[in-house]
């Protein structure tokens, strides 16, 4: 059976196998309610709206049936689980629109693998074509999941500036914060109305420690500008509300939050935008890969003796690395989730086990400068630039990982590609040297029945001494009886033999390609130093953007009375994404002596535009009131807007760039490598055997 019926019979097959899997899912609900699970498993139909259409009942029961049906599948349980989690980082959504949604999003992204897959199936079976296949849904996976991720965080967005604007409209109307905040609430059905919920309950919360509530909201918010809201609601309710040059405090700094929610909607749309398709682009080549060969093989048949050789082999390894390396790169410079710098801690990290391992740490230690060498300050300050949030042995761990990784996996393809060259010589058919046309079907059978023959003969005089080979070639090849008395059919059987025995001889490990392991193994040792460079690079990028968000946010607590410059840094902190560990590490040490902690802070985050905004701050502590310290913020507020907007510009179009030369790095590769160079090569191999024929006329 081959891979088109089994394709066939998949398609046919899923069919009724997703009719029996629902009836499944309905008996399982039911045997949950009589084994008294209802009230935890709660149909999401008694929880809807009573108008609502049928069907849309039908599709809710449906979602959360599905969902518990997933999660009794160890990978499926995974799976929704992954795309779980990235929600609950967006949304406070109730559990079951939480479980609805995530299930919209698996069924997504599922459905359109799945059905790519099948189709593409029907058209090429071959066992390459399936691996490349397989490698692109994986990576088509990631790209769907993103893009339904993202397109979620730009609707709260929306929402948010849009809940902004109805809280001010409330607010002039009652006057009161808690009012507002209920009554924007109550006219928007919206995720952000559910957050706008959570600021009023922690606003009109009477408790001695409202702080708490609010503290638990910084941390489940999905972004820093519903944590601003939450604040600013909080401070002007506890410290009041006054009137400032343009108005009352408390609306002119919903303002400037609203044009910062304004300006991350601005730059994500248009990131969004240059970056459409590009990721599609960078991945589409390598399905392309075995149509050129095809088409190739069959317009050039001698392409594929090119194809099945080593050459070949190497080519489509480059196709496949630069495939996806090309999607991690572009991956890196979309991503705009909140956190993407900041370090995340893992539980049991193995960077930890590997080093108690003898030989591995006595290996690391060896390699790693000793500190007081200029490489040591060098790595670490590479480490500290890119937030890589690891010691510097664990960088030398990761060199050395994969500088064997490459070194061991660039030997393995050299020695599978000596296994490829003598395969093909002992069972390809015997080509004439032709480099247009296509064998008829008798030839290609004389050609297999003339391979099988020589394979026969190199089989059986695979330990003769190499210096009597020609007449043991001889020698066998007169035991055929059709072969025998023919003398010009003798010769050229008995070259043919021997440059094929000599061709086998000669696969073998030679002192280049291990030269080529080594330096593999070279370039995978400067690899994550590499991988640091450029993350510092996009760091680098955003860094500015984000110092010019803190002066916002000072520009808005400063006009606060009693703020103090312990509050300011805690809401840069809660604000921040690149500078948040020295900023934490900074409101740590703070009691123990601000002036000290601010002036490490310089140190831990040594951003030429930081700095100068803890300066200012250092002013703060003892000698100026704040408002005095940062009074120049206010008045060139509207240059800094624009300017902020040039940079924003500036960094999407350096982005841009980098991500178009990225993206079409793969198609490049694929059409160049894998279709122009071999054409070219092969047809200067032909020329020169069509010029040998000639000289021999």
């Amino acid at each position: 059976m081959d891979m088109k019926e089994i394709a066939l019979i998949i398609l046919f097959v899923s069919i009724p196998t997703s009719i029996v899997l629902y009836i499944l899912v309905k008996i399982l609900a039911r045997r949950a309610d009589r084994n008294g699970f209802s009230e935890v498993f709660k149909s999401y139909e008694d929880l809807v709206d009573s108008n609502k259409p049928n069907w849309k009942k039908k599709f809710n029961n449906f979602m959360q049936d599905s969902y518990h049906a997933y999660f009794k599948i160890p990978v499926l349980r995974a799976y929704v689980l992954k795309i779980r989690r990235r929600l609950q980082a967006i949304h406070s959504y109730d559990e079951m629109t939480m479980r609805r949604e995530t299930m919209k999003i698996v069924f997504s992204t599922l459905g359109i693998m799945t059905t790519a897959i099948l189709i593409l199936l029907l058209f090429n079976q071959d066992i390459t074509f399936v691996f490349m296949l397989l490698l692109a849904a994986l990576i088509i996976n990631g790209m769907l999941i993103d893009t339904f991720i993202h397109r979620v965080e730009d609707r709260l967005l929306i929402q948010l500036r849009d809940l902004n604007k109805d809280i001010r409209y409330h607010y002039h109307q009652y006057g009161m914060i808690e009012e507002a905040l209920m009554e924007a609430a109550d006219a928007t059905k919206s995720e952000a109305g559910l957050h706008a919920r959570k600021v009023h309950e922690i606003i009109k919360d009477d408790s001695e420690n409202p702080e708490d509530k609010l503290e638990k909201y910084y941390q489940s918010a999905p972004n820093r500008f519903l944590k601003s809201l939450a604040g600013l609601s909080y401070l002007v309710k506890e410290f009041g509300d006054k009137q400032v040059d343009n108005g009352s405090l408390y609306l002119n700094n919903l303002n400037k939050l609203n044009e910062e929610i304004n300006l991350e909607i601005l730059k994500r749309s248009k990131l969004h935008y240059l970056f459409s398709g590009l990721t599609m682009i960078a991945i589409v080549p390598i399905v392309f890969t075995k149509p050129i060969q095809l088409w190739a093989s069959n317009m050039f048949p001698a392409m594929q003796e090119f194809y099945s050789s080593k050459m070949g082999f190497i080519i489509q390894i480059l196709c496949f690395a630069i495939v996806f390396l090309s999607y991690v790169l572009l991956r890196k410079m979309q991503d705009q989730q909140e956190g993407t710098y900041v370090v995340v801690e893992r539980k049991r990290p193995w960077e930890k086990i590997a080093l108690k391992i003898p030989m591995v740490d006595w290996f690391v230690y060896r390699l790693t400068p000793s500190r007081s060498t200029p490489e040591h300050f060098k790595i670490s300050r590479l480490l500290k630039d890119a937030n890589a949030g690891y010691p510097i042995n664990w960088h030398y761990l990761h060199r050395l990982i994969l500088c064997l990784v490459l070194s061991i996996g660039m030997l393995g393809s050299f020695v599978a590609m000596h296994f490829i060259a003598i395969n093909n010589v002992m069972n390809n058919p015997t080509s004439n040297g032709s480099l247009f046309g296509k064998m008829s079907e008798k030839d290609l059978q004389d050609s297999l029945t003339l391979t099988e023959f020589d394979s026969q003969i190199i089989l059986q005089l695979k330990e003769v001494n190499k210096e009597h080979l020609r007449d043991h070639v001889v020698q066998q090849i007169k035991q055929d009886e059709n072969i025998a008395t023919d003398a010009t059919l003798i010769n050229a059987s008995v070259e043919r033999i021997i440059e094929k025995m000599n061709k086998i001889d000669s696969e073998y490990l030679k002192w280049w390609e291990i030269l080529i392991c080594v330096l593999m193994g070279s370039f995978g040792y400067q690899m994550p130093y590499w991988i640091l460079l450029f993350q510092k690079k996009m760091r680098a990028m955003d860094m500015q953007n984000e110092v010019d968000q803190f002066h916002t946010i000072i520009a808005m607590l400063s006009e606060i009375d009693r703020v103090s410059v312990e509050i300011i840094l805690e809401w840069m902190e809660r604000f921040s994404s690149i500078f948040k560990a020295p900023l934490h590490t900074c409101i740590i040490n703070f009691e123990s002596g601000a002036e000290q902690s601010l002036e490490k802070l310089k140190i831990d985050a040594p951003f030429v535009p930081l700095v100068r905004t803890v300066e200012s701050l250092l002013l703060a502590v003892e000698r100026i009131p704040i408002k005095q310290a940062f009074d120049d913020l206010e008045s060139e507020r509207n240059y800094n807007y624009e300017q902020r907007k040039l940079n924003y510009e500036r960094m999407i179009d350096s982005k841009a760039n980098w991500g178009r030369i990225i993206g079409f790095s793969p198609l490049y590769t694929v059409i160049f490598l894998y279709l122009v160079i071999p054409l070219i090569y092969m047809s200067f191999t032909q020329m020169g055997v069509y010029y040998d024929q000639i000289n021999k006329l």
